[in-house]
């Protein structure tokens, strides 16, 4: 008995095709982006946000040497959230549909991935022997004890990580590799994210920018593997910050002499 070709008498019977992840197009580098890049060279590298402290009077406005300082950075922060959420926001909105895409793998990796980055660099220090602190981090430390939860919040976990993420990996990942290969992109995108912990402090120390050199190409690797998505790294990068400042204001006063 010969049997009828498939789907002859019915509709042929084919796996589901797998939804693939889509990667989110950054689009091409504008004159918007070049003077978002200027801004953030200028007030964070060449130090024009210290200019604040020569306007007469702003020392008087606050109540510690270290609540001056937070403010500079504040209104710096502020200014460089406003314009990257004016040059990003329809890509930041759009690349949320990546969580579509494996949302039990995308949503485990966000605490994963903040676990992994502490792995690489605990196993890295341990290998090197020593842990040291960078000037940077020192500093978030010290202003904890002056600055309220909610105020530090909004800068550290809010508008520095968007910032963060739209120059780094948005515009070094996701602009560049239009012109250069992905992960050449990548290795820049980590190495000047280490690096720019350590503008201001005078000194570059290898051993204290393990965990920026980690944290850095953890998110990177993210952002690409899902599919070059500024929403997935941002999350991550918040997510990150947020552990580090819950831990400063609750456990570091207590372990602390």
């Amino acid at each position: 008995m010969q049997l009828p070709p498939s789907g002859q008498y019915g509709p042929r019977i084919t796996r589901p095709e797998k939804r693939r992840q889509p990667v989110f197009d950054a689009g091409p580098f504008r004159l918007g982006d070049a003077i978002m890049l200027v801004l953030y060279v200028l007030l964070f590298i060449f130090g024009f946000a210290a200019l604040l402290y020569q306007i007469p009077g702003f020392h008087e406005m606050f109540s510690t040497p270290d609540a001056a300082t937070f403010a500079v950075n504040l209104i710096g922060y502020a200014i460089l959230f406003a314009g990257a959420m004016a040059m990003a926001f329809p890509v930041l909105w759009h690349s949320f549909r990546t969580f579509l895409y494996h949302p039990w793998a995308k949503g485990f990796m966000i605490p994963g991935a903040w676990i992994t980055a502490l792995l690489i660099s605990a196993v890295t220090l341990m290998v090197l022997g020593q842990a040291v602190k960078s000037q940077n981090q020192l500093t978030i430390e010290n202003l904890t004890t002056s600055i309220p939860f909610p105020t530090m919040f909004v800068v550290a976990v809010v508008m520095g990580p968007f910032v963060e993420e739209y120059v780094f990996r948005h515009l070094l990942i996701g602009k560049l590799s239009r012109k250069v290969n992905t992960w050449v992109c990548v290795l820049l995108s980590v190495a000047l994210f280490a690096g720019i912990h350590f503008v201001g402090s005078g000194s570059f120390d290898p051993v204290a920018a393990v965990p920026y050199i980690s944290l850095g190409a953890v998110i990177s690797v993210a952002y690409v593997l899902s599919g070059k998505s500024l929403a997935y790294s941002y999350v991550l990068h918040a997510f990150n910050n947020a552990i580090a400042l819950i831990i400063s204001y609750t456990v570091l006063p207590l372990i602390q002499p």
